[in-house]
């Protein structure tokens, strides 16, 4: 939405904050060259939208997070996952309870008794789902898995084990790191094996090691997948920077940490000057080479704590966690000596507990008491090139 246009909607409703959290429902795409559109969703009042359906996973996922406000996506998929796990486990064991041995109905109680203990974990935490909570969730739900194998001495109780390995692995590689998740996925691999080879099922060798490269595979495979399209949907493709939605994204999962630790927190909107101007002269394609070395000198003179993003056109915002203002000027001072460009900003500081859409709010409102105060009549800056009669807007560094 260009500035002008929500500045509009903004008058209309009365103040930013309403137009962000009341009145307004905003629609979310996401387009990816050469491709339909994947996925879109909405958000009014107390409805939340979500990566989900960005992701291409079912409305009825979208839908179930609008009714667990407490979960996120990844939260919800692990929910989805112990609960049809669970019902699955124990249909698969009370076929042949009868002639289940001792060990194996020990086993089928501890993989159902897992299961219900990860949906009272994972109902129970807040959002942002805690790593730490979708890591113990995670981990019982490898133990359950090797459980079911142990349990099952039937072709489909052993087939419902190795769904529910797999489906484990794809969510594993949806929402770790990359690192993180071989970790993993190792660990699920070995269970799993393991649970068939104590097993009563009469498996041999080669289901073991199909096992072992089936979860390896749908890990590989679904998690570079999901990585590429999470990436694609919270990164402006010109700058390589968080476009909004992964910026909103990201800082709403910092803020919580921020303020259980008592932080403030800076943040920066920085608008160029004179981009349209620039535009006009010289060309789109100017403007966007511009753009681009802009956000590569920004980047190289942040630190891995700061959160830069491209809002739209030529706008962008830097959040600082736990920065004070004048560490935040001091940061910004780098930013002007990174390049050449000429921009305004707009600097607040502020307690974490705030929320993002008033300090945004604030730090908009200063980028224009910037710039009203600069002088009318200032124009684009020339750089007048040795030995030529041309002359060419400073966008090289």
């Amino acid at each position: 939405m260009a500035r002008g246009a929500e500045r509009d909607v903004v008058g209309e409703v009365g103040s930013a904050e309403s137009f962000w959290s009341d009145r307004c429902t905003l629609i979310r795409c996401t387009l990816i060259p050469g491709s339909h559109i994947l996925g879109s969703h909405a958000w009014r009042g107390d409805e939340r939208g979500s990566a989900v359906s960005v992701f291409g996973l079912p409305p009825m996922i979208d839908w179930m997070l609008a009714k667990t406000p407490k979960l996120d996506e990844s939260g919800l998929t692990l929910l989805v996952y112990a609960g049809g796990t669970t019902v699955l486990y124990a249909a698969g064991s009370s076929a042949a309870w009868s002639t289940t041995s001792s060990l194996g109905r020990f086993a089928v109680v501890g993989s159902i008794t897992l299961g219900i203990a990860s949906i009272v974990l994972l109902l129970r935490t807040k959002r942002p789902s805690p790593k730490r909570t979708v890591g113990t969730v995670t981990a019982m739900s490898i133990v359950a898995v090797a459980l079911a194998f142990v349990a099952t001495d039937t072709l489909p109780g052993f087939l419902i084990g190795v769904l529910a390995t797999m489906f484990l692995g794809m969510h594993i590689g949806a929402f770790w790191s990359e690192r993180t998740a071989g970790i993993w996925v190792a660990l699920l691999a070995v269970a799993a094996v393991f649970g068939a080879a104590v097993g009563p099922f009469g498996s041999s060798f080669i289901s073991y090691v199909l096992i072992a490269l089936g979860v390896v595979g749908a890990t590989e495979v679904f998690g570079a997948f999901a990585r590429r399209m999470r990436y694609s949907a919270t990164h402006d493709a010109l700058t390589g920077l968080l476009n909004r939605f992964g910026f909103e994204s990201k800082v709403e999962k910092i803020l919580p940490i921020c303020a259980a630790r008592g932080l403030s927190v800076s943040m920066a909107v920085m608008d160029l000057d004179n981009f349209k101007q620039i535009n006009d002269e010289y060309g789109h394609i100017a403007g966007d080479v511009l753009l681009a070395r802009v956000s590569k000198a920004w980047k190289a003179e942040l630190s891995r704590r700061d959160v830069v993003g491209r809002l739209g056109g030529d706008e962008f915002v830097l959040f600082m966690p736990g920065v004070l203002e004048a560490e935040a000027w001091q940061i910004i001072d780098r930013l002007r000596r990174a390049h050449r460009a000429e921009w305004s900003v707009g600097l607040v500081c502020m307690p974490a507990a705030r929320g993002w859409v008033e300090i945004y709010r604030a730090a908009d409102a200063d980028l224009y008491r910037a710039k009203r105060s600069r002088p009318r009549n200032q124009q684009v800056q020339r750089a007048q090139q040795p030995g030529s009669d041309e002359t060419e807007w400073r966008i090289a560094r």
